[in-house]
This record gives C-alpha cells, structure tokens and sequence, in this order.
C-alpha cells in the first residue's frame, strides 16, 4: 500500500516557518514509511503573496486540495482542508507557528480567522489537529478552541553537531568581536525600537547588522547593515563572531529560530520575550530585557551568556520522540 503526505503553504521566501513546516513533512513522510509501506511526498506551495480579497479567495481554496492520507496545511488554507476533509479519513495537521489579534491583519483575514477557529471549536472532527511549535503556543490554542481537536508540540530542530563545529572553530576568544552587533533577522516582525539601539550602539563605535538570505533587502544606513548570506554557513560563521543577537519582536512569536541558533553558535541573545519567544528564553536561560536602556546596559555589563547544552534536546535525533505522540 502507498500513503500519500501532502504539503501546502505558500510565499517566495525560505522563512523559518517554512523551513518548520516542510521539516515536519519530510519527517512525518520519513516515520510513516516501513519496508510493507511506501509514503510519498507531495508539495504544493505558489511562490507568490495574496494580498487582496481575490487572491485570499485563491489562497483559501488551496485547501481543497488537501487529498493526501496525512495533510499539513498552513492556517490560511486550513478551512477548506477541513472541509474537503470533513467525511474521509484523512488527516490535516493545521501547523500554527503563533497568532497575534493585533498584528495588522485585514478585515478579511480576521474574518477568515474567527471561522478558522470558530470550527476548530465547536466541528465534531477528530481527524483534523493542531501542530505548534512551543509549549507557550500548545496552552494557548488549547484554551482558544476549548481542548477540541489535539494540539501537539513539534518544535524546531536542528543538528547540533554542525553548530558545535563552528563553536569549535572560533573557540578562539581572540576571533569574537566586541564591537559586533547581531540585531537578528531583518523582517517586519522586528520592534522600531530595534533601529533606535542600533543608532545608539554605533555612536558608542559598534558595528549593527541585521541578517537576510534574501539579495533584494541587502542595504547600508548611517546606524545598520542589511547583510545579505547566501550560504548558511557564512551566516553562522559570523554570527559566532558577534558578541550579543538580539531579538526585539514586536509581535507574539511562535519561537524564534535565528536565536536559538545564535545560542547553538555560542552567541548569547538578548530579547525582547513573550509568547514562544519566552520559553526559549527561558529554556536557554538568556536575557529578557524590556526596554532600550534595558539592551544597552545588558550590552555593556556583558553579564548575559550562551549555554548551547540547555537546548540539546532540539537535536534532531529526537524528533521521533515528537512524532510518536501523534495521532497517526
């Protein structure tokens, strides 16, 4: 018998969402086949952005296309992948990186939202679950749908082994610059007070860059760089070197990838953390400021360290242990 694992999202961009998503397909995909039983892979992701209520109309009906035994859809394709799934035994693995009410969505998107978990809520379907990728997240859409379908933990994962390589490399203190600013990933996520602790930074004589493995947004100010990396390992190599990441969001994330990669490189991180954010905080037991002068002075104290050993257990050998407690 041949099963059929079916992906669907969509963007132009390898975002940290994607890579979580995909990764969770190709896993699922991997733990479904035995020697009496083949799965297959299917992706179905438009490299382009909807952004009018046509084209949400086009995005949303890509859920019609959830035809696999075991779909993975992002929440806006979710509705029709339940729909076109309400009488078969397939199953739909809604994955839902985080939500925030106040994040600027249209009035289309918020409607298609309230429906979304409006039917996660009160539709007798047990084929269809949530996957989240913290344990902030887990709580909190368990509580949004009132425990009616089964919300899992997949988190981000990552072989530690090639970042304790890199660790290895620069263990050199001699290679880490103490004038270099890492101010995280350049996306719309970040908080504007990210812009005024760069300003701040340079004119006490540091270097601020911001990362992206995305050519177009590579630019030069008078206070920042947009630094553009087209191999991973250049991205690492000198993000290792940096003395501090920061990751001042502004919205409730649902994890946050280039700082938990930071920490594996041995970079320590300072954020700004609520939401998945925090738990990683937490669990890596970096910095959680609250304000501007809170960074600086975090900054110039250089009290705040990276222990890569407290997120061992993202380490890839271990996603089998996540995917066993799903509903397979």
């Amino acid at each position: 018998m041949s099963l059929k694992v079916k992906y669907i999202s969509y963007g132009k961009y390898e975002t940290g969402g994607y890579k979580h998503e995909l990764f969770f397909a190709q896993q699922l995909t991997r733990f479904l086949t035995t020697e009496n039983e083949k799965c297959k892979l299917i992706t179905e992701r438009p490299s382009r952005f909807f952004e009018n209520p046509i084209a949400y109309l086009k995005l949303f009906l890509l859920g019609l296309k959830a035809n696999g035994n075991y779909n993975i859809v992002v929440a806006r394709v979710a509705v029709f992948a339940i729909i076109r799934n309400l009488f078969t035994k397939n199953k739909v693995y809604i994955v839902l990186h985080n939500f925030d009410e106040d994040d600027g969505k249209s009035i289309w998107l918020k409607w298609y939202y309230h429906l979304l978990f409006f039917l996660l809520k009160n539709l007798p379907i047990k084929n269809v679950s949530i996957v989240a990728v913290a344990p902030f997240w887990v709580s909190y859409f368990k509580d949004k749908i009132n425990n009616n379908v089964h919300v899992y933990l997949f988190p981000n994962f990552f072989k530690n082994g090639d970042y304790e390589k890199i660790r290895s490399f620069l263990e050199n203190e001699d290679n880490v610059n103490k004038k270099q600013i890492h101010l995280g990933q350049w996306s719309f996520k970040n908080h504007p007070d990210v812009f005024e602790v760069a300003k701040q930074l340079t004119a006490k004589g540091f270097y601020c860059y911001f990362s992206t493995n995305f050519k177009d947004f590579a630019k030069k100010t008078n206070d920042y760089e947009v630094v553009y990396f087209e191999h991973s390992e250049d991205y690492l190599t000198q993000m290792a070197i940096s003395e501090f990441t920061l990751a001042l969001t502004a919205i409730n994330e649902g994890w946050n990838r280039v700082a938990h990669e930071s920490i594996l490189v041995g970079t320590p991180v300072i954020a700004y953390a609520k939401a998945g954010l925090l738990d990683l905080v937490n669990e890596s037991k970096s910095y959680a400021a609250t304000n501007i002068a809170d960074v600086i002075q975090a900054i110039e104290n250089k009290n705040v360290q990276a222990n890569p050993s407290l997120l061992a257990h993202y380490d890839i050998k271990n996603v089998s242990d996540y995917l066993k407690n799903l509903q397979i």
